[in-house]
């Protein structure tokens, strides 16, 4: 079975991460050989998931879509359908959605998985609304959590094409001897330092700003704490401003988009989800498989994947007291925060593997196909 998995790309964020262990899930099952698909937007052009598929030995394949609006996209992935015998178009995103969909003519089985609608500007939120119409077309839905499908069901997608299925990542990026050594050069932090870290794009879901403000009565209680803010977005500019304003600058590292992500996640002592609207996170999947004790909010699918003072402790949105309460609880406990990172990594390897996510889409796709 063929299938193409197509996405247009910003970046090598939450969902391109779930594009690349789906594939590398699929591709070894061997009953599955998946591409990736990028629709490289001209004006702003990103193929770094397609770079990363290719190191892993994933065939991939380059739309180029020359501005907003590009009929000529939709020929292209046509013929590239026709041409390799694709049996499934998996989208990835509003855009794919509607690229995706028109190319599919309905002559062939179609899939979205829905990552997360965003809707915190009022573009965002006409998008959210156009891919609800435009989603209904296909064979079946994907919600990477129950919160994701309660929100397209508000906007009247049918339920009974929605299917619900959890994100996965491959632990053996994780299980191996990672170095820091290089990372906390180029950061100078020290091993006397200890190193709080989160790692997401600097939007206003992330919430990274309540970060910044529990950040600052952590540091009060302990000057040898550094906080890594791993990502970029539109409100870096803000939160670094912020982080003057509250006096925290030299404690509070940004480090911008980075790929080495299981060399940042070994750094920390301990990693931050201070969101407050998410799906799936794989970030946080992505902690927990490098055995980092992690405090996160009670949204999207979070508390599925965290029994509370077991696999992580929670916390309230947007609750600042209760997240500086909960980082230094970690920070003056360590076996507490050992003892919670163990039951974190035998949750996501039993729970929530890249193997496991692909067996659930085989299935999708043989539903579809057959």
């Amino acid at each position: 079975m063929r299938v193409l998995q197509l996405i247009s790309s910003k970046g090598l964020f939450g969902a391109e991460r779930v594009v690349l262990e789906l594939s590398k899930g699929l591709q070894q099952t061997r009953d599955c050989h998946p591409i990736v698909g990028i629709i490289k937007n001209e004006y702003n052009p990103h193929v770094e998931t397609v770079d990363e598929a290719r190191a892993d030995n994933i065939d991939t394949v380059i739309f180029p879509c020359r501005s907003q609006f590009d009929l000529s996209v939709i020929s292209s992935i046509r013929a590239f359908i026709r041409d390799k015998k694709i049996d499934v178009v998996h989208c990835h995103g509003y855009k794919s959605n509607f690229y995706g969909l028109l190319a599919s003519k309905g002559n062939i089985a179609t899939v979205t998985t829905n990552h997360n609608w965003l809707k915190s500007h009022w573009k965002l939120k006409i998008y959210c609304f156009l891919d609800s119409l435009w989603i209904r077309y296909f064979g079946r839905i994907v919600a990477v959590s129950e919160g994701v499908k309660e929100d397209m069901l508000n906007y009247r997608v049918p339920e009974k094409k929605i299917t619900v299925i959890d994100n996965g990542i491959d632990l053996s990026r994780f299980n191996r001897e990672i170095s820091t050594e290089k990372v906390r050069r180029e950061f100078g932090l020290n091993g006397n330092f200890k190193v709080i870290g989160t790692i997401g794009s600097l939007g206003h879901e992330k919430a990274h700003s309540n970060l910044l403000k529990a950040a600052k009565g952590v540091i009060e209680t302990d000057k040898s704490v550094r906080f890594l803010i791993v990502g970029d977005g539109p409100l870096r500019e803000y939160l670094m401003e912020e982080a003057f304003t509250l006096g925290i600058e030299n404690h509070v590292v940004f480090a911008g988009y980075r790929k080495d992500i299981p060399e940042l996640l070994s750094l920390m002592d301990i990693f931050v989800l201070p969101s407050i609207k998410e799906g799936l996170p794989m970030v946080l999947l992505e902690a927990m498989a490098a055995k980092k004790p992690v405090v996160a909010t009670r949204v999207g699918a979070v508390p599925k994947v965290i029994t509370h003072n077991v696999s992580g402790l929670l916390i309230e949105p947007g609750n600042i007291n209760e997240l500086k309460k909960s980082i230094i609880e970690l920070i003056s406990n360590n076996s507490k925060a050992v003892q919670l990172s163990l039951v974190g990594y035998q949750k996501v390897k039993e729970n929530f593997s890249s193997e496991v996510m692909a067996g659930e889409y085989i299935s999708l796709y043989n539903e579809l196909v057959h």
